[in-house]
């Protein structure tokens, strides 16, 4: 841990982005106001919410005994979520940021542990942590398996981290701090994707390494509500199309034959879900993309003839996936 003077941290914008989260906001809000670190800002988005998010921002930002300066956004209409977030960003002081949705929550102390990671690793541009995840009322579990003392049971990856992130999910993106110079330079958000998480870590990742902090620093609420819930909607998902566009910007970025055949495992896996969810015409896009890869074999024409003959078993899906 670095100890330094108060006027020596550096300032970490939080940017907590709301769209019809009366259930959850005041838990975020809160859990904001509550970090143990000591030099924060926070820039509160509602994206043109319906039920009573706007009327809970307003009544519990007059509770801030930490005297956090506070930047409020009440949009009549809603802007597509990179677009919003952007144009909050643009407003940031801080040397680092945190995008945290209002249906989920900080930890007191996860702020704290992950700037003392990225002031140890200058080199770095992303800190991740564990975070627990919460369905309901239900018991509470980790994202990375954790013994019955706490103590991670394998190794977390950390350093350059870009081969690994185009093939596999292995970061919860709502636990990540960001350094908001490197955000910037890059172009922050892609706002003709619909979702921003995979397209950032891995533009983020091809130059710059991430560090793992070891602490569980966030609630992440699992519901059906949520954004993320919506990436194999069945037939009429608004996420595929973003996360094939993606694929496509890292094959264009992709260096070695490595990175390749990660970006096949991805679009053969991403193509499999987009068949059981019968989004066909983004499958037609998978598809193409996995044989430029050189996809072959029995599955991949079982894959083929499936899109071909829009094989509907998406009822089986969405009650088993």
């Amino acid at each position: 841990m670095i100890f330094m003077e108060v006027s020596e941290f550096p300032l970490v914008t939080i940017i907590c982005t709301a769209f019809n989260h009366e259930v959850y906001i005041e838990q975020a809000l809160d859990s904001v106001l509550a970090q143990d670190y000591p030099k924060l800002e926070l820039i509160i988005v509602d994206n043109a919410s319906q039920d009573r998010t706007k009327k809970i921002i307003e009544n519990r930002t007059l509770v801030n005994p930490n005297k956090i300066p506070i930047q409020k956004i009440f949009r009549v209409d809603p802007l597509p979520y990179c677009a919003s977030f952007n144009d909050a960003f643009l407003l940031s002081k801080g040397k680092y940021f945190i995008d945290l949705s209002g249906d989920d929550s900080l930890q007191p102390d996860h702020i704290r542990y992950s700037v003392d990671k990225l002031e140890s690793n200058p080199d770095a541009v992303i800190c991740f942590s564990d975070a627990y995840l919460k369905k309901g009322k239900g018991q509470l579990k980790t994202f990375y398996p954790r013994d019955k003392e706490g103590h991670l049971q394998s190794t977390v990856m950390q350093g350059d981290l870009y081969e690994k992130l185009v093939k596999m999910h292995m970061i919860l993106s709502v636990t990540m701090m960001v350094r908001s110079e490197t955000f910037k330079s890059i172009g922050m958000y892609d706002e003709s994707l619909s979702y921003e998480d995979f397209d950032i870590m891995v533009r983020l990742a091809r130059e710059h390494p991430f560090v793992f902090s070891d602490h569980i620093g966030v609630v992440k609420n699992i519901h059906s509500k949520s954004l993320s819930s919506g990436q194999y909607r069945t037939r009429n998902s608004i996420m595929l199309p973003s996360t094939l566009k993606v694929c496509y910007k890292i094959k264009a970025m992709n260096r070695t034959e490595g990175e390749d055949k990660a970006l096949k495992e991805r679009v053969i896996f991403e193509l499999k879900h987009t068949l059981f969810s019968a989004n066909f015409d983004v499958a037609e896009g998978f598809l193409e993309l996995a044989k430029s890869l050189g996809a072959s074999g029995l599955v991949f024409w079982i894959f083929r003839m499936w899109a071909k003959n829009q094989w509907d078993i998406s009822g089986f899906y969405s009650k088993f996936k």
